[in-house]
């Protein structure tokens, strides 16, 4: 049960720290310009059974640093089976040209225990440092590494061209992978929260027979709608339930 919810809290947010070339970032038509702030609760499905629930926020404030959380809890039958919370948080910022993350935590809290780890991109040294307790490694930071929240810019912005693919690397505490995001046109999405036209995007990694997309309406708010991953016969979601948004001045 555990090894699923992590593999849940994942769905939008896994990883790469493999070296490759990324492609250029695509500028999007349509940017997020001002200040917003955004609020979302999504239901976790496992072949449509509820077994958890999400919490998001974003907010990207006038200087153009941003702030991404997403809390991961269970729900339904692991409810009952697993107590433990999943923390995430990335911190960086986000223009016209470029999104580049500086912080990334992840924290699991099982009852009175708290796992943190922490990974520090720091740019001008071209460093990527982890940080689990005592244990601290460093690996070389290659140009356009997202972590697994800050790649949903990333893919946001792909979206908000509407063609093309991109190339990113997607860095977490607990594996690397290479990942590729290509846009696969409009369609209508059925989610909780309503019925909306969304730009899917495909998300293809190395690891064979499983298939990820991501749909996002982009001429209303930044964080995707709907997130799948599917492997042998079996399917997670993350569909979005309710969302909050205010734009304004976020400090």
């Amino acid at each position: 049960m555990l090894r699923l919810i992590r593999r849940i809290s994942g769905v939008t947010l896994m990883l790469t720290l493999v070296a490759c070339t990324p492609a250029p970032e695509v500028a999007a038509p349509f940017e997020m310009e001002k200040p917003v702030q955004v609020e979302a609760v999504y239901g976790l499905m496992f072949n449509e059974a509820l077994v958890g629930n999400a919490f998001f926020s974003m907010q990207i404030m006038a200087d153009g640093s941003y702030v991404i959380e997403a809390l991961t809890i269970p729900a339904g039958k692991m409810q009952q089976a697993e107590g433990h919370e999943v923390l995430e948080s990335s911190r960086g910022n986000y223009d016209s040209t470029q999104i580049r993350p500086t912080e990334f935590t992840h924290s699991v809290i099982d009852g009175e225990h708290i796992e943190v780890i922490n990974l520090l991109f720091d740019w001008e040294s071209h460093a990527l440092r982890l940080v689990n307790g005592d244990e601290k490694q460093t690996v070389r930071l290659q140009p356009g590494t997202h972590d697994r929240l800050s790649y949903l810019l990333a893919a946001r912005r792909l979206a908000a061209a509407g063609t093309g693919a991109v190339q990113v690397q997607i860095a977490s505490p607990q594996a690397s992978e290479q990942t590729h995001l290509e846009v696969r046109g409009m369609e209508t999405v059925e989610v909780p929260a309503g019925s909306y036209r969304a730009v899917g995007i495909a998300r293809a990694t190395p690891e064979k027979g499983e298939t990820r997309m991501l749909w996002f309406d982009v001429q209303s708010f930044p964080l995707p709608l709907r997130v799948s991953h599917s492997w042998d016969g079996k399917t997670v979601e993350m569909v979005l339930e309710t969302l909050s948004q205010t734009p304004g001045d976020p400090r």
